[in-house]
């Protein structure tokens, strides 16, 4: 059975969830997370939980500051058997600072404020998280 995977899952049954670490980090934190991937599909089934596939983002009101899927470096796949019900968590750190698809601009740091967390595949988008940077 090694590398025995069954079936991708419905995107459909695939529901995401985000928990911050805490609620406010101070000027040398780096804000923590856990992306939860949870199937409603009858037995199991595969998803990507790579950091190409899914990803934290960052947002300021609106605007979209910062995504870990911005700056993948090697495959950024890593398929993973999921059971009806049984979260798969990713852990994942924001550096503070902002990104662009493809890393193509230069990373700013991000200035003190209220920002919102997401976790993100494709058009699955998770609840909003608020976090304050101090």
């Amino acid at each position: 059975f090694g590398g025995f995977k069954p079936a991708f899952c419905a995107r459909s049954s695939i529901v995401l969830s985000l928990e911050a670490a805490q609620e406010a980090f101070g000027p040398r934190q780096r804000p923590g997370f856990s992306l939860s991937v949870v199937s409603t599909q009858q037995g199991n089934c595969s998803f990507n939980v790579g950091s190409r596939h899914l990803a934290l983002a960052i947002k300021e009101g609106p605007t979209r500051i910062w995504s870990s899927a911005d700056c993948v470096s090697g495959t950024g796949s890593l398929v993973s058997a999921l059971r009806r019900g049984v979260p798969t968590v990713v852990t994942i750190s924001w550096n503070r600072q902002t990104s662009a698809p493809g890393c193509t601009s230069p990373a700013r740091l991000a200035p003190a404020g209220t920002y919102t967390g997401y976790a993100v595949d494709g058009s699955i988008v998770s609840g909003p998280v608020p976090i304050r940077l101090s």
